[in-house]
């Protein structure tokens, strides 16, 4: 089932949905920490490809968001599902590539993926920066048995100092849709793991 873990995600489209496309975002959920967006836009093949939006504020700078996306030892407790959480390093501080391996139950297997990060700070963007991140092969990360390599993942992560002494951070990813699940079966599904992940990911940024 695709559409369990946060990061099944996949669109080649990914930019246009960011940049290019103007349809509005639909709430689909509020707390007073966390609000999270989704819309549907077209994608490659014609079928429709949901984007999905999160947004929050949280009481830390960009370094150590960094340093809880490159720390091993946390990695599970803020994404929901995974079973395993590795990094390893790339040439330059600037880029690394993340494993992650998802549990879902049985009768599936369990599925995972290799990301390849970049953190960037855009010209003329002030004192925003983005990580963004995509699918890769990394010979480092074999497909264990059992498993299911996600791919075609794309997303980013945008950080933007605020008032107050704190930072808005904004999570866009787009997805799929899985058409071997219904969406009055996945959706809620996607939405309660997307909260618990940015309110797990907040809640150690704050710790």
């Amino acid at each position: 089932m695709q559409s369990l873990p946060v990061l099944l995600i996949s669109s080649a489209l990914f930019i246009r949905s960011l940049f290019g496309d103007t349809s509005e975002f639909k709430l689909v959920k509020q707390t007073k920490a966390i609000t999270l967006y989704e819309r549907w836009i077209p994608g490659a093949g014609g079928e429709n490809v949901r984007e999905i939006k999160a947004v929050f504020l949280v009481k830390a700078g960009v370094p150590a968001v960094i340093g809880l996306f490159k720390d091993q030892s946390r990695g599970m407790q803020w994404n929901t599902n995974a079973s395993d959480y590795k990094i390893a390093a790339q040439a330059d501080e600037q880029h690394w590539v993340t494993y992650i391996r998802y549990n879902i139950p049985w009768p599936m297997d369990d599925q995972d993926c290799c990301l390849l990060y970049q953190y960037r700070h855009p010209s003329g963007a002030g004192n925003t920066a983005e990580v963004i991140f995509e699918s890769t092969a990394d010979s480092r990360f074999p497909l264990p048995d059992k498993t299911t390599r996600i791919t075609g993942t794309r997303g980013k992560w945008i950080m933007e100092p605020v008032a107050g002494g704190q930072m808005k951070i904004t999570y866009m990813v787009t997805t799929d849709r899985s058409k071997k699940v219904p969406r009055w079966v996945s959706d809620p599904i996607i939405h309660d793991n997307l909260f618990k992940t940015m309110t797990r990911f907040k809640d150690l940024l704050e710790k």
